[in-house]
């Protein structure tokens, strides 16, 4: 679907009008002609799947208060990404056939999201747990392939069973699809949403807690503290692999500086060799504030991590979900890696701007 009808759709749906749209990217002009004849002219604001950070991008350079023609829709805004949006007084809809939008020339909509989806497009309770998370990590940081599940048992540590379970999931969101009979060598799924899949599956990671533990030292060079000392010091002492501003320095050189550094650190390490090797680099272990942050991982995490330059830095996807976690510049250095790194393995599978006739 191209997303003109994308658009037109979701705003004819929540204003019960006729709507004429010139769309452009992320942002265009829609005509929507009421019943009574009445033309009332609108700029849309386009936040692709609906989540909190593509909410954040999309609303940039929005002025406060928040203009009455501007509208912002999605496909399906997320809870979140709805309570920022009411927060800055938006106007928004989206596919779901939830609106808010007190628009020009007294067009008022309200509309909460319908209880009940249409026959044949419910979904089901869907969770992110260990597994999910994880095996949604594993095909989001591979090249685009057919989905089997021996293949993804032999590069995790989840049973088939479970793998089987999790795919059948992932296909009620519309995520993944079934091809091929049933069962037998040429079953297997393709993954047909790869940028929803990377919103619901950063999101899932950005809200869940963690523990971390922080160093400081006094430097004006922390690539080079890095490189000089605390990488030979974790090589001695445990598994470690980077993310954060310094995994986007060495894979997608974005930002003009680099503040701090995000390490992972095998969980089973995180304590006494962990603290070895703070002590080695010289390194003081500090409450807040620290300069040095450290995360514990999962073996499986760790084997995704790839070198560049010398440095074990963690998946595309990985890195995307914990930029989209900082935030504010954050946001700008996720796009950049979903640009560089995850969008070239997946062909682009977002179906903005194509049309399937």
């Amino acid at each position: 679907m191209r997303v003109e009808n994308r658009w037109r759709d979701i705003l004819a749906a929540a204003t019960d009008a006729t709507v004429i749209v010139s769309a452009r990217d992320r942002g265009g002009e829609a005509q929507v002609r009421m019943r009574g004849g009445q033309a009332v002219a609108l700029r849309v604001r386009w936040a692709g799947e609906g989540w909190p950070q593509d909410v954040l991008r999309a609303v940039e350079g929005v002025p406060s208060p928040w203009p009455a023609d501007v509208v912002l829709l999605a496909r399906r805004l997320s809870p979140g990404a709805v309570e920022r949006l009411r927060e800055l007084g938006a106007n928004w809809a989206d596919e779901t056939g939830q609106a808010q939008i007190h628009g020009p020339g007294g067009l008022l909509v309200m509309r909460e999201r319908p209880q009940a989806r249409p026959a044949g497009r419910a979904r089901t309770t869907f969770v992110w747990s260990a597994s999910t998370i994880d095996i949604a990590e594993l095909i989001l940081a591979s090249e685009d392939e057919p989905l089997r599940t021996t293949v993804l048992a032999r590069e995790s540590r989840w049973s088939l069973p479970q793998i089987a379970n999790v795919l059948g999931a992932f296909d009620a969101q519309g995520w993944t699809i079934k091809r091929g009979p049933a069962r037998g060598p040429r079953a297997h799924r393709e993954l047909i949403d790869a940028d929803a899949m990377l919103g619901s599956w950063s999101t899932a990671l950005s809200e869940t807690p963690r523990a971390s533990r922080m160093a400081h030292r006094s430097t004006r060079d922390v690539i080079g503290l890095l490189a000089d000392e605390l990488a030979p010091a974790l090589d001695g002492e445990t598994k470690w692999a980077l993310s954060g501003w310094a995994g986007l320095e060495l894979t997608a050189a974005f930002a003009t500086i680099t503040p701090s550094l995000h390490v992972y650190v095998v969980e089973e390490d995180f304590a006494g060799p962990l603290s070895s090797a703070m002590q080695a680099a010289g390194l003081r272990e500090v409450e807040q504030g620290g300069r040095v942050i450290f995360w514990p991982a999962g073996p499986d995490l760790l084997a995704r991590s790839a070198p560049h330059e010398g440095m074990p830095v963690v998946s595309g996807p990985r890195l995307y979900a914990d930029l989209i976690s900082f935030g504010a510049r954050g946001l700008d250095a996720a796009a950049h890696v979903k640009e560089q790194l995850i969008d070239p393995l997946h062909g682009r599978h977002d179906v903005e701007g194509e049309d399937d006739g």
